[in-house]
């Protein structure tokens, strides 16, 4: 508490010192033209800056027909509006001696009943529903100039940014990101959060769709949909950009677009290896950097700075062209190359614990990954009539892949001394080709609510591997012990899918409507692997104990009936689907088949209460269940980690899951204050779990197994509101979670319970020329197992800050801190830093489109990557190698063929 009062204290000491605007002062009376002595209420006052057309406040009369603003001193234009009178307006001059502003008798005209021309000037509220959709109209949120949509993202209630880039909408994560309806440049959301410019979105749209990967037709994703602005679509704009410290560090990029109303055309070229280059999680997960499980099983709850890890290196290039040919036809095109590089060096430290002992691994790991792609999309939508649609998207990704790592564990005793060690060397190189296709076709007809849904979707994922694999496993206990591995491994899998879905939906009435569905699915996965010994110098010795060629193959029929009931402000649905699975897992070495028959009831139910438009509560309740993954289901051992060894169980059964789940939102315009709320708890029966066994070495055998009653409950809140007339804005919000896990050590069933709770606050003062805002965070987490029922609590707390400057001769100056203090962790892991960037920019040419920069990144040099992950009976503690202290010198060329000021308002 101590540190968040200095923080205050330190936040209001900055304001008052950058402050140095003063306010005009706006009151009035609303007069009724029809009695001019009686007071007009509920009329309404909107303030709008005139430069930038800049909602700056709107106010409701009283019952005296009165009125008060205090606005920062500017050039306003007052509308005064009525349902039952036209509209007047009034221009304020506001300076230092011109701010008080008292109008004692405002008009309004009467509607006219005869009007031959009618121009509109329509307000729309800065955040609303439209349908199920949260509607954010971007021009009613300020940026500054140069501002990209991460920047406007971070300004929507209920939006956060994560420093990775991920999104996050009321608490839960966005899954896609949208231009106009489509994917910008494939499937990476920041080429479009990073890139395009916050002043040619007019609408951010957040809903939720349908997952067209999962076969699941139960399963939503959460969507952003960025809508451009008309002017935004046309002409053309980009920059040319790069920046360097002559030494190391680099980063360039290159983006033009050329937009009509009909055609895009978009090009870029980015490469980078600094902390602009960092992974993504779906790279991060391909590099092997996460994981969900460490041989431990349950939950894996997991605290890091999210600062990255490693030393990354990025380059990527792409092609978009999309375009409407006829006025039925419409075809979108991309091509994406990528080459991404991470060298990692990172030490951890876990502590096993069982009922009556315990023992420490000490890790250090050091690896070098290489991932390069080509990937090509098309979409093409053809209109075959006025209601049948047409689609067809196809797509080809090719991927290449090498790794090198090299990792030494050290196994310690209760007291801290060196029992065992190995050393490990694993190199692999390995090449595929995914081929994904699906076809859908649409109809609608001339009774209203009508509807007809066909789609059908194939993909094929082929694969192949080489490696090599040299491990030295001695003993300190036993002197005479050392074991040591020498083999070449090769891996090839061929997984096919075949997903087909038709639905009907019809009205059977006003308020009800029925939807039929059928879906079928068909997969198949072939994975061989060979294991050869090195004997006389070559690897020629298959080991039999570690090959095997395993097939398996599933066959899913699904047939569903739903109700959709609406009325007034509510919407109900509630359905069911009938599902039978038939699993057939076959041994082609041993001939060994297991044939597995499962049927199923699939209830759905989902309510939404729309309170008003601003205001909306959802609840959710969906079962799904999905299929173990070929890896787990190879009964075949793999020790590319000789100290944790996996072993297949082609035993597994399909899960199942229910979920429950909730939220609520309001937005109250006037006073721009906004609260939100999310719930989710889910069950799973049959749940995917390992199970593990340890050696009188250390060393662990997991596979896995189906247990019953996982469950996982979580609950996020937030929101904010003004201050001092909205000088300050408050921004607080509390997360929770409690999960309880099942899982097998040494054959005895463990449960684990990992409960979470934190929270923050965050304070912001934005200014016409600056603006300031600290922050700060507390989260405490605890877990404790049945096999060693002591508590293992830890906790991390940061502080955060930024401020961003307009000083004078277009110079722009901004600095953002971090101070994060991890405690109760292991010895040498409770890792204390504190990040620091700056950079000093200005803007030179007549259309202020050339930038030039200066950055400095942690100029403490303080940069640290800390994590902690509870999994079972094990606590890992881990310290990355991360890109610490550099400076950039950084050029900018904006260029657009409206030559306005500012070089491009939309990139």
């Amino acid at each position: 508490m101590t540190h968040k009062l200095y923080l205050c204290l330190l936040f209001l000491f900055l304001s008052q010192i950058v402050l140095g605007q003063d306010e005009m002062h706006i009151r009035g009376v609303v007069i009724d033209t029809n009695d001019n002595n009686r007071p007009l209420q509920y009329s309404l006052a909107t303030a709008i800056r005139i430069r930038d057309s800049l909602l700056l406040d709107f106010r409701r009369t009283d019952k005296d027909g009165r009125f008060e603003m205090n606005l920062p001193i500017d050039t306003i234009q007052l509308l005064f509006s009525h349902p039952k009178y036209g509209e007047n307006s009034y221009y304020l001059f506001g300076s230092a001696e011109n701010k008080e502003f008292d109008i004692n008798r405002i008009l309004l005209p009467p509607k006219m009943q005869e009007i031959k021309e009618v121009v509109i000037y329509a307000y729309k509220d800065p955040v609303y529903f439209k349908g199920d959709t949260l509607v954010y109209v971007a021009d009613s949120f300020a940026t500054k100039p140069n501002a990209v949509v991460e920047d406007l993202l971070k300004k929507l209630p209920g939006i956060k940014v994560n420093s990775d880039g991920s999104i996050q909408a009321q608490g839960q994560d966005i899954q896609q990101v949208l231009v106009d309806g489509d994917e910008f440049f494939g499937a990476d959301p920041t080429m479009a959060t990073k890139n395009l410019g916050a002043k040619g979105i007019e609408t951010v749209e957040i809903y939720e769709k349908r997952d067209e990967n999962s076969t699941d037709d139960t399963e939503t994703i959460k969507v952003l949909d960025l809508r451009l602005k008309e002017e935004a679509k046309k002409g053309y704009f980009g920059k040319l950009a790069f920046g360097s410290d002559a030494q190391k560090y680099y980063e360039g990029e290159f983006l033009a677009n050329k937009f009509n109303k009909k055609q895009k055309v978009s090009l870029f070229v980015l490469g980078a290896n600094t902390m602009k280059s960092s992974l993504a999680w779906g790279d991060m997960y391909r590099y092997g950097i996460v994981s969900w499980d460490q041989g431990g099983g349950g939950n894996r709850m997991n605290f890091s700075n999210d600062q990255g890890d490693g030393i990354p290196s990025t380059f990527k290039t792409g092609a978009y062209y999309h375009d409407q040919l006829t006025k039925s036809t419409e075809i979108g095109v991309n091509y994406t190359y990528q080459n991404q590089g991470l060298k990692r060096q990172n030490f951890n430290r876990s502590q096993y614990i069982f009922e009556d002992t315990s023992y420490v691994t000490d890790v250090e790991n050091n690896s070098d990954n290489l991932h390069e792609s080509h990937i090509f999309n098309l979409k093409l939508t053809q209109k075959l009539d006025s209601l049948t649609t047409l689609e067809i998207e196809p797509q080809v990704v090719f991927n290449k892949s090498a790794s090198s790592e090299f990792s030494r564990t050290d196994f310690l005793f209760e007291d801290l001394k060196l029992s065992r060690y190995t050393d490990v060397s694993n190199r692999n190189q390995s090449e595929g080709m995914s081929l994904n296709a699906r076809i859908g076709l649409n109809r609608d007809f001339r009774k209203k609510g009508r509807q007809l849904r066909s789609s059908y979707r194939f993909s094929q994922d082929r694969n192949s591997s080489e490696g090599y694999l040299y491990i030295e496993d001695s003993s300190v206990v036993l002197p005479t012990f050392k074991e040591v591995t020498d083999q070449r491994k090769e891996s090839r899998t061929l997984s096919k899918s075949h997903y087909g879905r038709i639905s009907y939906l019809e009205p059977l009435g006003k308020k009800l409507k029925l939807e039929l569905s059928y879906n079928l699915n068909a997969d198949s996965d072939d994975q061989d692997r060979l294991t050869y010994n090195r004997e006389m110098g070559n690897y020629n010795l298959l080991d039999s104990t570690l090959s095997n060629d395993f097939e398996s193959s599933r066959l899913q029929n699904k047939v569903g009936a739903q109700f959709i009931y609406k009325h007034k402000k509510s919407r109900l649905s509630i359905g069911l689907n009938a599902r039978n699975v038939r699993i057939d897992n076959k041994n082609l070495i041993t001939g060994k088949i297991i044939n597995q028959d499962i049927s199923n009831l699939l209830p759905v139910a989902k309510y939404i209460f729309k309170i008003s438009q601003h205001n909306r509560l959802t609840l959710n309740y969906n079962t799904s269940s999905s299929q173990p993954t070929v890896s787990q289901l190879q009964p075949v051992n793999d020790n590319s980690n000789p100290n944790r060894i996996l072993v297949g169980n082609p035993d597994l059964k399909p899960n199942f899951v229910h979920s429950f789940s909730g939220s609520y939102s309001v937005y109250k315009p006037l006073s721009g204050t906004y609260f939100w709320s999310s719930f989710n708890h889910s069950v799973t029966q049959n749940a995917f779990a390992s199970s593990v066994l340890y050696d009188n070495f250390g060393r662990t055998y997991s596979s896995t197994i189906n247990v019953d009653g996982n469950s996982f409950s979580s609950a996020n809140f937030g929101g904010g509101f003004s201050l001092f007339k909205k000088f300050l804005e408050v921004s607080p919000d509390v997360y929770m979670s409690y999960s309880r896990m099942y899982n097998e050590i040494n054959g005895e069933l463990n449960t684990t319970i990992n409960a979470n709770l934190g929270g923050g606050l965050e304070l912001t003062v934005e200014q016409d020329d600056f603006e300031i805002s600290l922050g700060a965070n507390y989260d405490i987490s605890a877990a404790k197992s049945s096999i060693n029922e002591q508590s293992l609590p830890y906790s991390s707390q940061s502080f955060d800050g930024s401020l961003e400057w307009d000083l004078p001769w277009k110079i722009y100056f901004e600095t953002d801190f971090e101070y994060t203090l991890n405690m109760q962790r292991a010895d040498g892991y409770n890792v204390n830093f504190f990040i620091w960037n700056a950079s000093l920019s200005r803007d030179f040419l007549k259309g202020e489109n050339l930038i030039l920069a200066l950055d400095v990144y942690d100029i403490l040099g303080q940069n640290v990557n800390a994590d902690r992950l509870v999994s079972g009976n094990i606590i890992t503690d881990t310290r990355s190698t991360i890109i610490t202290r550099y400076f950039l010198g950084r050029i900018t060329y904006k260029f657009n063929s409206t030559k306005k000021v500012g070089g491009n308002e939309y990139f």
